[in-house]
């Protein structure tokens, strides 16, 4: 007749099927390796009602196979942790486990035989007056056979009669304590752990690989746009600064959130889909022409040189005229032709000086276009070419330049600029983004929006617009107007860009909660502190 199996037993085994049932459960949704360590540490310890437990992890270093003390927990006397590493030899019972496949159930670790191949290093005992006693180590084996690491359990306190739902009431102090509260693992409890590793091994491989794949991707992230940034050297830093500055914002209104106990606005997953969309935002400059990026002025530098050149030569020109018509002249006409030759070399010079000014990207107290039609309307007399056609003062692209009002593009070179949005755009939607970044291409296209609806590519209204490119519209003013690096403008003082921004805030183009926060950022002077989900950014923050 079978033995009859008490019922106490039968309700724990019945608990530990549950619990391998939940661990299996929880090891295929975690993602983080460390929370997924510890929730295996935790599960194993509370199945076994094992005192104190430790997970090892098999790595290479400098070539040579090691075992990573990666995490341990001793429930009976909490002990600061220390991670290190140690040769994987089968000299130690850890790495004995580890490089055989084969688990160890151990009644006393101070009573092994000296002929085993593996002994007992008992100075953490020592050094913190402890008692290893009974120990169940078993390796994690994936899929492949291949072994990760070692799971090392430490005096169990099963003890025969006493509740042990939650093992870690039962404190271990005296000796009489190890003496009496500490039993042998039971013997199902081998293959038990042997599942509960094993499991662990393709969790922790099937982290591994995400991490790995995630950790590649933010890197072809920032290579990406470290290579948009290498053709204009003007702006490097400049996404990454606005992915920060946007984060930045946003965790601070979760913590406001938090404080007033609503839950925060922003996920990790949320703040990591907004770090993505500004690294990411301007990364359609790749297909413009890097010159209209780097046009420190209304005329670009040839075309500048070519201005002063045919300015020079009308001089030249005139003087020709001029001494042309003094030949075989009575003194009289030759002082009215002098006079007529300094009138028109001081006009042309006033032109030049004109056409200097007017280079400048910056406001004029006079209409450019008047200035213009004044230089136009000039009288000096006309200048021929080498085959006849006249010569004029300034060419038709030549005046749409100087024309400008503000800044150092013209309309068309403007509307050159603002297509980088489509274009970044266009790029970011053929990334195959997981759904929980689905979102970013639409956050690229949208963040030169402004709330009432002056903005571009689509002119999109306050409702329209997601309130991560409100953010990142915030930012990415802010960078532009204080950076150090622009050659069109020098950089405005963090107040005075603030000042901008408010402005615009109450002009009903920007967010004015977004401008506040980033003001006290900018004040309080944590706008440059890092940020825990700027993985990106840390790399190459300028």
């Amino acid at each position: 007749m079978d033995k009859e199996i008490p019922y106490e037993e039968l309700i724990d085994t019945f608990e530990d099927q549950r619990l391998l049932i939940e661990i299996g459960r929880d090891l295929m949704h975690e993602r983080d390796i460390d929370k997924l360590l510890r929730k295996i540490l935790d599960i194993s310890r509370l199945m076994t009602a094992a005192d104190a437990g430790s997970i090892f992890l098999a790595e290479e270093q400098n070539g040579k196979p090691v075992l990573r003390f990666k995490f341990t927990y001793t429930a009976s006397k909490p002990l600061p942790y220390e991670e290190f590493v140690m040769p994987r030899t089968m000299g130690s019972i850890a790495g004995y486990v580890s490089l055989t496949g084969s688990s160890l159930n151990i009644n006393d670790v101070y009573e092994l035989p000296s002929d085993l191949p593996f002994s007992f290093n008992d100075s953490f005992d020592i050094a913190h007056g402890y008692r290893s006693k009974s120990m169940l180590t078993v390796p994690m084996l994936d899929h492949t056979g291949a072994i990760a690491g070692v799971i090392q359990l430490l005096n169990s306190k099963e003890v025969p009669g006493v509740n042990t739902q939650n093992p870690d009431n039962i404190v271990l102090v005296t000796p009489e304590d190890f003496e009496q509260k500490v039993v042998p693992f039971k013997e199902r409890y081998v293959h038990l752990m042997e599942a509960v590793a094993s499991q662990a091994a393709i969790s922790l491989d099937n982290a591994s690989m995400i991490q790995r794949i995630k950790s590649q991707f933010e890197q072809f992230v920032v290579a990406a746009v470290d290579a948009v940034e290498a053709r204009d050297p003007a702006t490097s830093g400049h996404s990454s600064r606005v992915a920060h500055y946007a984060c930045a914002i946003a965790s601070t209104l979760n913590t406001e959130a938090l404080s007033n106990g609503r839950p925060p606005a922003f996920s990790n997953v949320a703040l990591k889909e907004l770090e993505f969309s500004g690294i990411l935002h301007d990364f359609g400059k790749v297909y413009i022409e890097p010159a209209v990026f780097q046009k420190a002025k209304k005329l670009f530098p040839a075309d500048l040189d070519r201005l002063r050149l045919r300015l020079k030569y009308l001089r030249r020109s005139l003087e020709l005229q001029f001494a042309e018509r003094c030949i075989d002249c009575m003194d009289t006409d030759r002082r009215c032709i002098e006079e007529e030759r300094l009138q028109s070399i001081e006009t042309l010079e006033c032109m030049g000086t004109l056409i200097e000014e007017l280079n400048e990207p910056r406001i004029l107290d006079e209409d450019p276009v008047e200035i213009i039609g004044r230089i136009c309307a000039a009288e000096i007399p006309p200048v021929k070419g080498v085959n006849g056609e006249e010569i004029p003062i300034l060419t038709d692209e030549e005046i749409l330049n100087l024309c400008i009002k503000r800044g150092s593009l013209n309309p068309n070179e403007r509307a050159e600029i603002e297509r980088h949005v489509v274009l970044s755009y266009e790029f970011v939607k053929q990334i195959p983004w997981p759904a929980e970044y689905s979102n970013i291409p639409r956050y690229v296209r949208a963040h030169h929006e402004m709330l009432d609806g002056s903005g571009y590519p689509d002119k999109l209204k306050a409702a329209e617009i997601p309130v991560q490119a409100q953010l990142l519209a915030v930012a990415d003013i802010y960078d532009a107007l204080t950076a150090s690096d622009r050659p069109y403008k020098k950089a405005a003082p963090p107040e005075r860009a603030l000042a901008i921004l408010d402005d615009e805030a109450k002009r009903g183009r920007l967010n004015s909660q977004y401008v506040t926060i980033l003001r006290k950022l900018v004040e309080n002077g944590s706008l440059d502190k890092e940020l825990p989900s700027l993985s990106c950014c840390r790399e190459s923050k300028a």
